[in-house]
């Protein structure tokens, strides 16, 4: 390149040099070198610049004097080399809880693999929101639209998840938005100048919808949804729902009970009563997430609809967040803010999912201790719910390290 030809022979003070457009690269600065001095090696004869350590100097040498002869060449970069890059997506700003939980650090790490999947229980899923719509675990062993089960799982053309209220795989309804928001907070699409971002953008989410007005949640269904997700290789399910009535069904206790003996994590909301001490808090084997405020202003406080107490395990933000939407008739690209442990809880999974990616052999156990000894205390904001917040709020980027 001769821009860097020509600028190699001026003679510039590292203050004085320029910043150029483009590519990144690197200039040597004619004349300095950087020597890590001997005991054989006259210090005195050195025309020190600046120390730069223990026996570790800049120096201002001619070529061909001892100092560059035993000297490092001293380079000046060139172009933007800060890999907490802000991503290119529109809303990102207004996803303040990225900023709470490190989520940018965090992704230099990793923003998540795509052999981790997270099964979502939920009401609806936009399949083909413009955030979304590349985001979805699809079964590459069913030939889609074939009217065969091809992999004799039980479930004709289960290609993008299953619908266990109407038994199709039509996982798309209208209906009141739910389901799209809760997949978003986790694995929104990023990079792709639109929309908002996932916590876990590099997981891929499989969609079961569970619940509808179509037809009554059962304890089969119940079932059917966790033994599906498991044995079709989800790693995570986030189930955003009110459980209380359902801590003495032993249908649903087995239920967790072939998840968690499979390795698979639970995420549930802690429910959105205000109340102390939910018939939730029981299930140990459950992960319960109760929500604080995502705002600048009342950072890190509990939400005031939040349950808390006994058996709740960790924090998350979610009063509000910004994340996709389904406007029911509406075939269009939405976002919108929600509020509620129904958030709180996915963005909670998000971060294992991320903690599982970082750390592809933890056990399921290791990366529930991952996620909850990473978490920021936030008692000094809670004063009046000292112990009953769980281990804090989630914190991505001390999750991942």
């Amino acid at each position: 390149m001769k821009w860097i030809s020509f600028i190699a022979l001026l003679p510039l003070a590292a203050s004085a040099l320029p910043v150029l457009p483009g590519e990144n690269f690197r200039v040597q600065i004619p004349g300095e070198y950087i020597v890590n001095v001997k005991n054989s090696f006259n210090k005195s004869a050195m025309n020190v610049k600046k120390r730069l350590g223990k026996n570790l100097f800049l120096v201002s040498a001619q070529e061909g004097s001892e100092a560059s002869e035993i000297g490092l060449p001293n380079y000046a970069y060139f172009g933007n080399y800060m890999e907490m890059a802000r991503p290119n997506d529109e809303m990102f700003s207004n996803q303040f809880h990225h900023e709470m939980i490190g989520t940018i650090g965090a992704w230099d790490i990793t923003k998540g693999s795509s052999e981790i999947i997270v099964a979502v229980t939920d009401n609806e899923f936009m399949v083909e929101h413009e955030d979304l719509k590349n985001q979805w675990y699809v079964n590459a062993n069913e030939i889609p639209n074939n009217n065969i089960d091809d992999d004799n799982n039980g479930y004709v053309d289960d290609v993008i998840g299953w619908d266990f209220i109407g038994q199709d795989n039509e996982v798309a309804h209208k209906t009141v938005t739910h389901g799209t928001h809760v997949a978003g907070i986790i694995a929104a699409e990023t990079g792709n100048k639109v929309g908002g971002a996932g916590i876990a953008p590099g997981v891929k989410v499989m969609p079961l919808r569970w619940y509808g007005d179509d037809a009554p949640w059962t304890s089969a269904v119940v079932a059917e949804t966790y033994h599906y997700a498991v044995d079709n290789g989800a790693k995570i399910i986030n189930t955003s729902y009110n459980i209380d009535g359902l801590v003495d069904d032993q249908v649903y206790l087995n239920a967790i009970e072939y998840a968690t003996s499979n390795g698979v994590l639970i995420f549930n909301s802690a429910g959105n009563s205000g109340k102390k001490d939910p018939a939730r808090g029981v299930l140990d084997d459950l992960i319960l997430v109760c929500s604080v405020k995502s705002k600048s202003w009342g950072e890190d406080k509990k939400s005031s609809f939040s349950n808390y107490g006994k058996g709740i395990d960790i924090c998350a933000p979610g009063d509000p967040i910004l994340a996709p939407l389904n406007l029911m008739s509406q075939k269009v690209n939405k976002y919108g803010k929600l509020q509620g442990t129904s958030m709180a809880s996915p963005a909670a999974a998000a971060v294992a999912a991320l903690i599982w990616s970082a750390h592809p052999n933890f056990s399921a156990e290791e990366v529930k201790q991952r996620l909850y000894e990473s978490a920021d205390s936030i008692e000094k904001r809670n004063f009046w719910y000292r112990g009953k917040l769980g281990h804090g709020r989630i914190n991505a980027l001390e999750a991942v390290k």
